[in-house]
């Protein structure tokens, strides 16, 4: 009896042994997952713009904290704003997991205008980043004297100010929307002028416009240069870096808007190329590298993984509304 005892003890513990290796093979095995070569991050727009810049700073932290073991590069495909960049990941890249697109609202506006066929449906949803506001401004020599001035010409005659911000739908213009139309006006009437999202405040200064709508991070140098005169901030309280400028809705106008910045894979991503990329700019956003350039850029902490799928489903919701009451879609 006790011979069959020990025997079965032996068993079980053999079987026990056995399961373990294999539960540690597997985990293994997925924490050991990651891209064979170099690996593609798109974006969108040119060199310099928020996407581009987006996507250097986050490599940026992750280089100088040792989060990745392969080479990244960093491939810009303007056009469309990001519309080009969202069809190649949906067309060339279905099931890749060694490409990678980030992208912000324009995901959204997008599909919403129809300039688009794709959104984020169609693409894997990886991470939201980060977040940023976005500034109103003109020349430093402008004879606007503030948001309130600039508000009150345009309701006196829309096209009396010439406005920049990127080609619709991208997010400097959606941004224009939500603020000029939470103002009241008719933004069907406004001057406004589109622009690759790098090229706005090149077109500020250059006095092609007269004033701009784009985000602070990217206005911010100009700002301190002494080159632009802020008007006002579309975030829910003032800047850190610019205390003395109003927010939008301290001028009299209650909106509050903000840009979201993520990135997404192609259609069918692998799960485990999903999950491999969560986990690594969630070490990424806990990295000093990264909140040193957060502050740098002015962008807020927002970063999210699960949920991030319903969050821009809540946002497609959003911007459908923004752009409805704003006169410019007719919400299906």
């Amino acid at each position: 009896m006790r011979n069959t005892l020990r025997s079965s003890s032996r068993a079980a513990l053999g079987v026990v042994a056995v399961l373990a290796v294999l539960v540690a093979t597997a985990l293994g095995a997925s924490a050991e997952w990651a891209p064979k070569g170099n690996v593609s991050w798109m974006a969108g727009a040119g060199p310099g713009s928020g996407w581009d810049t987006t996507a250097r700073a986050a490599l940026q932290a992750m280089t100088a904290h040792k989060v990745l073991k392969h080479p990244v590069t960093v491939v810009n495909k303007p056009g469309g704003a990001g519309a080009i960049a969202v069809a190649e990941m949906v067309n060339q890249h279905k099931g890749k997991d060694d490409v990678i697109l980030v992208t912000s609202l324009p995901l959204i506006t997008n599909k919403i205008m129809g300039t688009s066929p794709y959104g984020y449906k169609n693409l894997t949803p990886i991470v939201r980043l980060a977040a940023t506001h976005y500034l109103v401004a003109v020349p430093a020599n402008s004879d606007i004297k503030d948001f309130k001035d600039l508000i009150a010409r345009l309701r006196k005659d829309p096209k009396s100010v010439s406005i920049g911000g990127s080609t619709p739908p991208a997010d400097d213009w959606a941004a224009a929307m939500a603020v000029f139309g939470g103002a009241g006006l008719d933004v069907t009437k406004l001057k406004f002028i589109g622009y690759d999202g790098a090229q706005v405040a090149g077109a500020l200064l250059g006095g092609h416009i007269q004033a701009a709508v784009n985000t602070v991070g990217e206005f911010a140098q100009h700002v301190e240069a002494g080159k632009m005169k802020p008007l006002a901030t579309t975030g829910p309280e003032r800047e850190p870096k610019f205390q003395s400028v109003p927010t939008v809705k301290e001028s009299g106008v209650d909106v509050v808007f903000m840009n979201w910045r993520g990135f997404v894979g192609p259609p069918g991503m692998p799960k485990e190329a999903l999950a491999y990329w969560q986990q690594k700019f969630g070490e990424t956003v806990k990295t000093q590298t990264w909140e040193d350039l957060r502050a740098r850029y002015s962008w807020a902490d927002a970063f999210m993984a699960d949920g991030f799928d319903r969050f821009l489903a809540e946002n497609d919701r959003l911007m459908s509304d923004i752009l409805k009451n704003a006169g410019v879609f007719k919400k299906k």
